[in-house]
């Protein structure tokens, strides 16, 4: 049992056991799940690991076990809620092949995901937008939505000569730009979209970004 218990999983998001692995995580999710939703009530400025505490209904201490601190706490919220994201539109660039579809598919899985996961895309605009991603030690490639999936789909188009030769984060930036203010725009109702659906917005991205014959 003392050899089960001092046993260290690497492939945990902390140094427990794979005997208590499932408890450790399901506890680890609840905190990151329950920081996620006070952000979202009272902002980053306002986060507190007493009020974290008491929305995921432990107690304090439990928290540091998991974290060393607030900031540890945060940077791990910011990167999990980042990690899902880019791993869902990941796995949708795998079902088609071609540049052109990819990108395509990309933004409509991006539109998708504000609609089933609004929450968690706000938690993490919250996080884009303010200058406490320095603070926490994010690696300065992680602080904003620039994938290396889409880098290189995007990549590969250019060297087939089927986009035009843009600075690919830039190409990235507009790509998103593009996605979430639609979405947001279809949010305030400023956007019917059913008049204007997405794919009118799919087109006139790829005339921009396709390469003139």
């Amino acid at each position: 049992m003392l050899n089960s218990i001092n046993c260290f999983d690497q492939n945990s998001p902390f140094p427990y056991t794979s005997v208590m692995r499932k408890k450790d995580e399901k506890k680890y999710n609840q905190i990151i799940d329950s920081t996620t939703e006070l952000i979202l009530q009272v902002g980053l400025s306002g986060i507190t690991m007493a009020k974290i505490a008491a929305t995921a209904k432990v107690y304090p201490s439990t928290i540091y076990i998991y974290f060393t601190d607030k900031e540890d706490l945060l940077r791990h919220v910011f990167q999990h809620q980042r990690a899902e994201l880019q791993q869902y539109l990941a796995e949708k660039l795998n079902l088609v092949s071609t540049p052109a579809q990819q990108v395509q598919i990309y933004m409509r899985a991006l539109y998708q995901f504000t609609q089933d996961q609004s929450r968690q895309l706000a938690t993490l605009q919250q996080f884009l937008d303010s200058p406490l991603l320095d603070q926490l030690s994010v690696p300065a490639a992680e602080q904003n939505l620039i994938f290396p999936e889409l880098q290189a789909v995007i990549e590969r188009g250019q060297m087939n000569a089927i986009f035009r030769p843009l600075p690919v984060p830039l190409a990235i930036l507009l790509i998103n730009s593009d996605v979430l203010q639609y979405a947001h725009a279809v949010h305030m109702h400023l956007v019917d979209p059913v008049v204007q659906p997405l794919d009118q917005l799919l087109e006139l991205t790829l005339t921009w970004l396709n390469n003139p014959k």
